[in-house]
């Protein structure tokens, strides 16, 4: 039997679109991970969020949690707070548009972005995220270190690097495909495992010191129809911390026993 799979990274990201931070704990509320994906850049003229679909340099900057929102950091080391007065200013001047820096009110956001690749624009449309979070899909994101071994097993020459793949927590053991379904305890938290992340143009964008490199979505889309991780809602709010231990049961056959 193997062993049951643990926590071995946690991560937020407190600005969408932005690379994040780990950490040796997170705190999870009922709407998901608390810090993470709290503010977006907006673009200014159309009050629509702007995501690195579009702009792939927002993946350049840094944003980690701050007693004020959040600090962030651009290329070349220039560090501000949400709360700073200039901060629309600096990230305008940065992106070269007119854009906003804007904190989660609980509305519905719009976000419009390139769905499969920025050279072609006729991919371009809209879409609302979730009320009162910048997340595409579901609060929560789990991925596996087996699952980075495997899909690097199908493409040697790619750069299988969690951060291309923004998970929330990243497991140790196999993939987390047999977790769909589950209700899963890790820490004093309880999550539903409700779907698989399908994964779009934005794993093969440039970031920092990694390249961009179109193999890794098409080699996923070969193996898996581009799925890779899983989303959780949280049913029991609560601490995750380094290190613990995922336990997960079928939600369907313990209903089944009821």
């Amino acid at each position: 039997m193997s062993p049951a799979p643990k926590a071995v990274q946690l991560w937020r990201y407190p600005v969408k679109s932005m690379g994040g931070e780990r950490t040796d704990r997170l705190f999870l509320g009922p709407s998901g991970v608390v810090g993470d994906r709290e503010f977006a850049v907006v673009v200014a003229a159309t009050g629509r969020v702007l995501t690195a679909k579009r702009e792939p340099r927002l993946l350049d900057a840094t944003a980690r949690r701050h007693e004020a929102g959040a600090e962030l950091i651009l290329p070349g080391g220039r560090r501000f707070i949400t709360a700073d007065p200039d901060a629309d200013a600096i990230l305008s001047d940065w992106l070269g548009q007119d854009v906003r820096l804007r904190r989660q009110t609980g509305r519905v956001h719009t976000v419009e972005e390139y769905r499969k690749d920025p050279a072609e624009p006729s991919s371009l449309s809209t879409f609302d995220l979730p009320a009162g979070k910048f997340v595409d899909e579901a609060p929560v994101h789990l991925l596996s270190e087996g699952a980075l071994r495997a899909a690097g097993a199908r493409h040697p020459d790619g750069t299988w690097d969690v951060r291309r793949f923004r998970p929330n927590v990243l497991l140790s053991g196999p993939e987390a495909d047999h977790l769909l379904g589950t209700r899963a305890q890790i820490g004093n938290v309880l999550l539903d495992i409700t779907e698989a992340t399908k994964r779009c143009v934005m794993v093969t964008q440039p970031q920092r010191d990694l390249p961009k490199d179109r193999e890794i979505l098409r080699s996923l889309v070969q193996a898996s129809a581009g799925s890779f991780g899983v989303y959780a809602t949280v049913t029991r709010p609560g601490t995750v911390l380094l290190g613990d231990t995922l336990a997960a049961e079928d939600v369907a056959a313990r209903e089944l026993v009821r």
